[in-house]
């Protein structure tokens, strides 16, 4: 596949409105909101005709009482602000009981599939994840009950998943260190001389999209070159700067290293940065060469709640639903008609400002997809050597 344009006309033309694949529909749930790990199930799934025609955004009032479901994301105040957003309205407006649990791991998934013991109905995950595993850890959604009428024409596209919010993703630099000489390129990411201190990085089996991309970059690949990716010339980049490294495992890291100042520089997702700023960091971004990224939602094969998870995706895709998560995590909506109302701090880390969409780059997907278990072992190898 050749990669869709990197910078911005792409995804500008793509946050024009999609057809709708077909009507929609949603479920909802009294919630009950636990720690440690929470179980879907027992119960009913919902009725089917209850949910099929239903706009993205709504439910029928109580049309999943007494069913009990799960929702998993990637803990944090992301997952706090999709709490809000849409899963505790959800419960009110559907009756269901909506359990919460994360982070998001796809070994832990697999694994109930395998097991045949499924515990997770709705996850927020990646797309080059969803992609990877369609039909066989994850299953086909039901868009007479997902409406995507309301999505941009061109988002990460598969039969298992519908994209659940934007970001950003690249590199945020620590503005009381570097004052009035910041870094502005991938470069200076990877000159210690110029701009000495810490650098953190995924430190992740699998690696979010970038993390090669960045190399390359650095490295005089242009973006139009980048697939499909010199793994071996990227780590060789790598190699350069592995002693000034220190590496992030989830999403929270990345907000503790920021706030902590354990590192001057950090491949971050950008609401962790939001969450750091908000708690006394100064990192500001570089959108030179960063990327714009989705998370999705997937239903997990062998979900006890199936149609009471195409129901709550349905409701998490409303224009109001949207608006809230953005303005509760500062994470960009998917919604087109969304319109949130952001802080002077979000609006800074808005990766879908004009000028940001001017420089970013969007990963290719379906290659991450296709080349996920080669791309994830030389990443592995490289962090092990």
């Amino acid at each position: 596949m050749s990669p869709r344009s990197p910078h911005s006309a792409a995804f500008r033309a793509a946050r024009t409105r999609r057809p709708a694949l077909a009507g929609t529909a949603l479920a909802t749930v009294g919630v009950l909101l636990t720690a440690g790990c929470a179980q879907g199930g027992p119960g009913k799934d919902a009725d089917s005709a209850d949910l099929i025609g239903q706009p993205a955004g709504t439910v029928k009032k109580d049309a999943l009482k007494g069913v009990r479901m799960t929702f998993v994301s990637y803990g944090g105040g992301m997952q706090d602000g999709q709490e809000g957003a849409f899963v505790k309205p959800f419960a009110k407006d559907s009756g269901a009981d909506v359990l919460t649990d994360g982070p998001t791991d796809p070994a832990k998934i697999k694994a109930q599939v395998n097991s045949k013991n499924v515990l997770w109905d709705v996850v927020d995950t990646t797309p080059w994840d969803a992609a990877a595993n369609c039909e066989t850890l994850y299953q086909k959604l039901d868009y007479k009950i997902i409406n995507t009428g309301q999505l941009p024409r061109q988002t990460p596209e598969s039969p298992c998943m519908v994209p659940s919010l934007i970001y950003g993703y690249g590199l945020y630099y620590n503005a009381d260190k570097y004052g009035d000489n910041p870094p502005t390129t991938w470069e200076d990411f990877f000159d210690t001389e110029k701009f000495p201190g810490k650098r953190a990085v995924d430190g992740r089996p699998t690696p979010t999209p970038g993390i090669f991309e960045a190399a390359l970059l650095a490295d005089g690949v242009g973006p139009s070159k980048l697939y499909p990716l010199d793994t071996k010339r990227a780590l060789r980049k790598w190699d350069d700067i592995k002693s000034d490294l220190t590496y992030w495992k989830t999403g929270a890291q990345q907000t503790q290293i920021a706030q902590s100042g354990q590192a001057d520089m950090i491949m971050a997702w950008s609401g962790r940065i939001y969450e750091a700023n908000a708690n006394g960091a100064n990192f500001r971004p570089v959108w030179n060469n960063s990327f714009t990224l989705y998370d999705v939602f997937a239903v997990p094969k062998g979900s006890k709640n199936t149609k009471a998870a195409m129901g709550l995706i349905n409701y998490a895709l409303g224009e109001e639903q949207q608006t809230r998560q953005s303005e509760y995590t500062s994470y960009a909506p998917v919604n087109v008609n969304s319109k949130p109302t952001l802080s002077p701090q979000a609006q800074k880390l808005d990766p879908t400002q004009e000028k940001v969409l001017n420089q970013s780059i969007t990963p290719d997907f379906t290659y991450w997809g296709q080349n996920r278990d080669k791309l994830s072992t030389a990443w592995t190898d490289w962090l092990n050597r």
